[in-house]
C-alpha cells in the first residue's frame, strides 16, 4: 500500500470511528436511562461522578462549555432525576452537584461502553503490541490537545 492509500484509509476510518462512537454512546446511555440523554448531559454526569464536590463553574471549565450551557444542562439533569443540587454546609450560596441513583446507573452504562471500546482494541493485539497501540492513540490525543490550544 502506498502512503496516499493509507492516509485515505486512515481518514475514512477515523471519521467513521468518531461518528459511530458519538452516536452509539448516546444511544446506549439513553437506552439504559430509558430516556434521551445528550452527549453534554452524559459528560456532565461523568464529570460529577469523578469529583466529590463539584460546582456548575467547575463543570463548565472541565467540559470547556459556557456557564450558560452548563446551567441549562444541569437544570435538565435535575428535572430528569439524574442529579441533585446540595447546598454547601460552610457556604449556603454555593451548590454542589451529586448524582442520584439514576445518574449513577447511567454512569455505569457509560463506563461499560468505554470498557467495551478498550476490550475490542486489546482483543485484536498481542500484549507485546500494546505499546504501539497506546503510542498511536497518544499521538492522536496529543494532536487534539495541540489543536485545541491553537484556538
Amino acid at each position: 500500500m502506498t502512503e496516499e492509500v493509507i492516509r485515505k484509509l486512515l481518514n475514512r476510518i477515523l471519521k467513521d470511528l468518531f461518528f459511530k462512537i458519538l452516536k452509539l454512546q448516546a444511544k446506549m446511555v439513553s437506552r439504559a436511562a430509558e430516556e434521551p440523554i445528550s452527549r453534554t448531559e452524559m459528560h456532565t454526569l461523568e464529570a460529577i461522578e469523578e469529583s466529590e464536590y463539584v460546582t456548575l463553574t467547575q463543570i463548565a471549565d472541565k467540559l470547556s462549555i459556557t456557564k450558560a450551557t452548563a446551567s441549562v444542562t444541569i437544570k435538565r439533569l435535575v428535572k430528569k432525576g439524574f442529579i441533585k443540587k446540595v447546598k454547601a454546609e460552610n457556604d449556603k450560596r454555593i451548590s454542589t452537584l451529586k448524582l442520584t441513583q439514576k445518574g449513577e446507573d447511567s454512569c455505569g452504562k457509560h463506563r461499560e461502553f468505554h470498557e467495551g471500546l478498550v476490550d475490542s482494541i486489546l482483543h485484536e493485539f498481542k500484549i507485546e503490541e500494546y505499546p504501539y497501540v497506546i503510542k498511536s492513540l497518544q499521538a492522536l490525543l496529543d494532536y487534539f490537545i495541540k489543536l485545541e490550544r491553537s484556538f
